[in-house]
């Protein structure tokens, strides 16, 4: 139950026993409980608009605090004015005259207790209230109104309704969450406090709270419950001052006639004692992310800002305003937002004397870059207003990044090119604060703090000089390239596995305002280094090659201009330290050896390259046997390469870590040209296959289950509606080779899975039945953990189909036969360990073999023993649950292989804390996938922290949403990914985190699923050329796909045509039914078909 002592203090919360369940009602008693609550009839529609019932439990329930019309029947005139009263105070009124009353109060009972949504402690305490032993019927009715009151705020009935009633350890997304369970509001003029919170799909995030005074429960939305906070805290601060005055005026002493200097009295609201402390990393910099309270702007959204200096607010406005208490600036901070957008629209307003619209607004791109380029909030520092701004390095801005992020704001595609410049602005600025303003870490915050009366934050930021703050930025972003015309120049450059944009350097723009620039001369640096005041006057680009740019062209006549060499792939910098070129030589016998590989590689791209000339259309067999020959070359030497660099002394002036990332840059760069130089349509690069299998469509589950059968045809319609079948390249293969089933039976699923468990589990199914279908599958010796994971006789082999598809994609991407795979196959995997039930799971949560965890160890093995050979593997799983099969078969200990990332719904403040318990203490905290009522998500605690640098478990709270995992992708996910360098990216791509899957974890869109796979999929084209195998996961949201015949009206149903195999009965059970109602809208199919675009985009990048 909830957890707040307050709130503990206030109800009733004894336990209720148990009773007789009340019969259901007649139709007749209905329709005189109807007539009672004047539900239906149209002559009350004017006083009551929603006359009817109400579609939840608990809305019916509080019919009891419905208006009625009371002298319908009394009044001569016919157009008397209504009085209205409570239906509940009505029966209290009439019960001695007639127990009709009463007796419709008994009714209403009834027919909530037997509606279908009805939480079993709500049913509990309905039918004791029903059967206590009352005295009279007074007492009877308020026992009966007290179980409704009870009903509204008992911990127990919201949380089986849905709602969360404990509070979490940090705020969850923009709004905060569960974190705000506890809080004090003022609501109506009356205190309540916060007792529950719940993501509802159609609303947005609510809170339910209750008043102090009466017990009653009211919804508060975000807005209303931020309002409501506000106005309890000014009341405390109210309070707050009359005590210190009247403390003051008490402690007087008149004895004493002289004066004693006044000691001043602590401020004790906890609340703004926590806006004082409150700083974030980076600070001296100046710049932050930070939310805005313009009504234009959107609410939880962070923008790029300037934490204003102390000394700017003295010059402009004191923090403290006149006849305002003193300490009340300690507990706010100025910053200015960076080309804001939600002004802009302010400005379209502007209009000149002769009336026509103002010059800036006229020739504006949007409305959004209208407004003006800086504007000044005064905000409380908190974690829900202040940030740390997320990008750290300040020699360029990269533009995928701030692409990326933006998706994930929920704004207009319209404003991005005002957080562009946003950015643009922060990270020269901060760059500025770096190399040029000297940070004073021995200022004794606190004592200057108390001094000048404002937050520490303003005294601790970059205090920059007031001529930087007035240079003309409109002026140089307006001279900037066009985003438009960036994304043309990046599409025809070779290397596009990260577009970047150099930092605005002020330093040098200030400089070039001070003689001797100003008179148009250069100043005589005093190191020859080209730098003004420590500031580099022009940064060396480390990864540019030196070669010609078009090398290997043909021209009209069909010959070759020129061949290439390793400078055309190489950096100076590798060069270098290879001795590469006539004015290098080697620097060790080690790296000289390194050079001639590489020599060799591009040699053999020059080879092909002849030959292309030569034989202008060649097969495609022989194409396959040529890119299998070069591309396995290009990934031997890189390794090779990354040994060599490893193992040895690395000469002066140079960076290990450099040169192996120039060399990794050089080898994929090859591996690209090579690739390209052999492409054709529906081959090679710009081409994303779609890999399927009809043997998974035997894998045959009850009616009850989420994972359906008809997930793998909905999956396949998605994919098409990408283009997947109609577009060259992007092929639809609907059977894999025969190889990659002994492949995946004989050599890999006994490197993924203990040699019991898949014994087991084989033998189970084959002793079905043929027709046997929902069988339990993975329960153990004592019958528990099978009651989510049912299958059939053909189960065994649709999951090994399953993986023999992954397998057959790692093959293709990594030979470069296309840049990407997504593999429609089910059952999914990655719940499946290396034994039942892996990581003290309590079932296997759908899942037999783990395809992705397959796929990873097919990529790894040496070539020799018929694998990939391949050194470094990412797995991002982004599945609403935790992969701990996964983690359990790659990652169970330190494995430099692996690197496995899972961005999920949970955290301990939802699975519970690791307190060092026995196992079945655990048990508490785990849940059945798809059902159960036991605490947490499922599967449990494992996804709560990461064990070891081989695992990123991200747990986002009791909801996934567009926010929270964009923010991880961003900032967590995509620097550990960089920093890993993987060879391939596994996605294992769930789609149960939408907001219309029937699981409730998530509140994710479809086209937020195509922007995470933008986001891998560009991580993937910085390492590893784009290399991208994705893997079907959850995802529950598909309608219905046949009509019922017991259902009188004829509901709706999804339509697959073709798609439809034969055999397949889509038999849903009537629950289950109404929570896919809303997937009709939106659901699975939309989610993959997004998916699919996004790969398909990203693979077409490689050219």
């Amino acid at each position: 139950g909830l957890e707040h002592p307050e709130f503990a203090s206030l109800v009733d919360l004894s336990p209720v026993p148990d009773s007789d369940p009340p019969p259901v009602i007649t139709d007749s008693e209905r329709r005189m409980l109807e007539r009672l609550l004047q539900l239906g009839d149209v002559q009350f529609s004017t006083f009551e608009s929603r006359d009817g019932w109400r579609e939840d439990w608990s809305g019916n329930l509080q019919l009891l605090d419905k208006e009625i019309w009371v002298n319908l029947n009394d009044s001569p005139e016919p157009h008397a004015k209504p009085v209205l009263k409570l239906f509940h105070e009505w029966v209290a009124e009439t019960m001695s005259k007639s127990p009709q009353g009463l007796q419709g109060v008994r009714l209403l009972f009834h027919y909530v207790y037997h509606m279908r949504d009805t939480p079993e402690m709500a049913k509990r305490i309905l039918a004791y209230a029903l059967n206590r032993v009352a005295k009279d019927d007074n007492e009877r009715l308020q026992f009966l109104i007290n179980a409704v009151r009870r009903i509204l705020h008992d911990p127990v009935v919201l949380k089986q309704d849905g709602w969360t009633t404990k509070k979490a350890i940090s705020p969850e997304g923009a709004s905060g969450g569960a974190f705000l369970i506890g809080k004090k509001v003022i609501w109506e003029k009356f205190e309540a406090i916060v007792i529950g919170f719940v993501h509802d799909d159609e609303i947005g995030d609510l809170w339910k709270a209750m008043w102090l005074e009466d017990r009653e429960t009211f919804d508060l939305e975000a807005d209303e419950l931020w309002s409501a906070i506000k106005k309890w805290e000014a009341r405390e601060v109210r309070k707050q001052t009359k005590q210190q005055l009247s403390s003051n005026n008490s402690l007087t002493d008149i004895s004493e006639p002289q004066q004693q200097p006044q000691q001043r009295v602590a401020y004790s609201n906890h609340r703004h004692q926590q806006y004082a402390d409150y700083t974030v990393r980076g600070i001296e910099h100046g710049i932050v992310l930070a939310t805005s309270c313009h009504p234009n702007s959107r609410k939880g959204v962070f923008w790029p800002a300037r934490v204003m200096h102390v000394s700017e607010l003295n010059k402009t406005n004191s923090p403290r305003e006149p006849g305002t208490r003193r300490g009340a600036g300690k507990r706010h901070v100025s910053v200015v937002f960076l080309a804001p957008y939600w002004n802009g629209q302010l400005a379209s307003k502007g209009r000149l004397s002769g009336g026509g619209i103002s010059t800036s607004v006229a020739t504006a791109k949007s409305i959004y870059s209208t407004g003006p380029l800086f504007e000044i909030e005064t905000i409380e520092p908190s974690e829900t207003t202040i940030l740390k701004y997320p990008y750290d390095d300040c020699n360029e801005l990269s533009l995928d990044k701030v692409r990326d992020a933006f998706k994930f704001l929920g704004l207009p595609k319209a404003a991005f090119a005002r957080n562009l410049d946003s950015h643009r602005l922060a990270i020269a600025l901060k760059n500025y604060s770096k190399q040029c303003i000297l940070d004073d870490r021995n200022i004794v915050v606190d004592a200057f703090s108390a001094l000048t009366d404002c937050h520490q934050m303003s005294i601790t930021t970059a205090r920059y000089p007031s001529a930087l703050l007035d240079v003309p930025y409109d002026y140089i972003l307006s001279h900037l390239a066009e985003t438009s015309e960036q994304a043309s120049h990046w599409m025809k450059t070779d290397d596009v596995a990260e577009r970047t944009e150099p930092v605005l350097q002020l330093g040098h723009i200030l400089q070039s305002m001070c003689p001797p620039e100003c008179f148009g001369k250069r100043p005589v640096s005093d190191n020859n280094t080209g730098s003004v005041n420590g500031i580099s006057s022009q940064r060396k680009c480390l990864t540019t090659p030196k070669g010609s740019p078009c090398k290997g062209a043909l021209t009209s006549d069909g010959k070759i201009i020129d061949t290439l060499s390793v400078d055309h792939f190489a950096s100076d910098v590798l060069l270098r330290a290879l001795g590469q070129g006539d004015e290098y030589s080697p620097l060790s016998p080690c790296l000289k050896l390194l050079g001639n590989h590489l020599t060799v590689l591009v040699s053999e791209v020059n080879d092909i390259s002849a030959d292309i000339i030569a034989n202008v259309s060649l097969r495609r067999d022989i194409k396959k046997s040529k890119l299998d020959g070069i591309t396995n070359e290009c990934l031997a030497v890189k390794s090779f390469g990354e040994e060599i660099i490893g193992s040895i002394a690395t000469p002066m002036d140079f960076s290990a870590k450099e040169l192996v990332f120039e060399w990794r840059k050089a080898c994929e760069k090859i591996y690209k040209h090579a690739i390209g130089l052999l492409s054709s349509p529906g081959f090679g690069n710009g081409v994303t296959v779609v890999i399927t299998d009809s043997r998974c469509n035997q894998h045959l589950t009850t009616s009850g289950c989420f994972e359906r059968p008809i997930r793998l045809p909905a999956a396949i319609r998605g994919a098409k509606k990408a283009g997947a079948g109609a577009d060259v390249n992007l092929p639809l293969i609907y059977h894999i080779t025969e190889t990659y089933l002994d492949i995946a039976e004989k050599k890999i699923l006994p490197k993924a899975h203990k040699e019991p468990y898949l014994k087991r589990l084989k033998s189970k199914i084959s002793a079905l039945a043929p027709d046997a279908r929902g069988v339990p599958l993975t329960d153990d010796s004592s019958g528990e953990g099978g009651t989510d994971t049912h299958g059939s006789r053909g189960s065994y082999m649709a999951a090994v189909a399953g993986v023999a598809a992954a397998i057959q994609g790692v093959d293709m991407v990594v030979r470069g036969e296309c840049v990407s795979a997504f593999c429609a196959t089910r059952p999914p995997g990655h719940h499946a360990g290396r034994e039942l039930h892996a990581m003290n799971a309590i079932s296997n949560g759908f899942c037999l073999l783990n395809t992705a965890a397959c796929a990873a160890l097919y990529a790894v093995t040496p070539r020799t023993e018929g694998g990939r050979g391949l050194k470094r593997v990412c797995i991002i799983d982004f599945d609403v649950h935790h992969g701990n099969g996964t983690q359990d078969i790659l990652c169970s200990t330190y494995d430099s292989r692996f690197f496995y990332v899972s961005i999920h719904a949970g955290g301990a403040h939802i699975n519970g804390f690791e307190t060092g318990g026995s196992e079945s203490e655990d048990q508490d905290f785990r849940r059945i996938l798809g059902g159960g009522k036991q605490e947490g998500i499922y599967p449990g605690r494992c996804g709560d922290h990461s064990p070891h640098a081989g695992v990123l478990n991200i747990p986002l709270g009791p909801k996934v949403t567009a926010h929270a995992i964009g923010t991880a992708l961003i900032t967590e996910v995509a620097p550990a990914v960089e920093s890993f360098s993987p060879e391939l990216i596994i996605l294992s791509a769930g789609f149960d985190a939408h907001k219309n899957d029937p699981m409730g974890l998530g509140c994710l869109s479809a086209e937020d699923f195509g922007s995470v796979t933008d986001v891998a999929c560009h991580m993937a084209m910085k390492a590893c050329s784009g290399r991208v195998i994705s893997v079907l996961e959850g995802g529950y949201g598909v309608p219905c796909c046949q009509p019922r015949e017991e259902f009188v009206v004829p509901a709706k149903y999804l339509t697959l045509n073709d798609d439809m195999p034969e055999g397949i009965e889509d038999a849903v059970s009537i629950p289950l039914r109404q929570k896919l109602d809303k997937c009709y809208a939106e659901g699975f199919l939309d989610c993959v078909k997004e998916h699919v675009a996004a790969l398909s985009r990203s693979s077409k990048r490689r050219k």
